[in-house]
């Protein structure tokens, strides 16, 4: 079932002063509880505690080597989202 992004970025305006403390929710559509990374999303979507931004690249998407590379270095695995803001 698909939940409309009206719902998602009501959300996110009513959790932006505490930055998600709970990823926890109740689904609009049947009332499941859930939580927000177990959704299946039709873009790549995170949720981090930190991130590292490039702006404006002259390039396309990082390969799964770079991917791999920057994960070994940080000691945790990382995920590409490109966001046109």
């Amino acid at each position: 079932m698909s939940i409309g992004t009206d719902w998602w970025a009501d959300l996110l305006e009513a959790n932006c002063e505490d930055g998600f403390a709970t990823l926890a929710v109740e689904l609009p559509c049947c009332g499941v509880e859930s939580a927000l990374d177990a959704l299946d999303y039709h873009w790549p979507c995170g949720f981090a505690r930190f991130e590292i931004a490039v702006w404006n690249p002259d390039r396309s998407w990082f390969t799964n080597e770079e991917l791999a590379a920057l994960a070994e270095v940080l000691g945790h695995p990382v995920r590409q989202i490109r966001a046109h803001i």
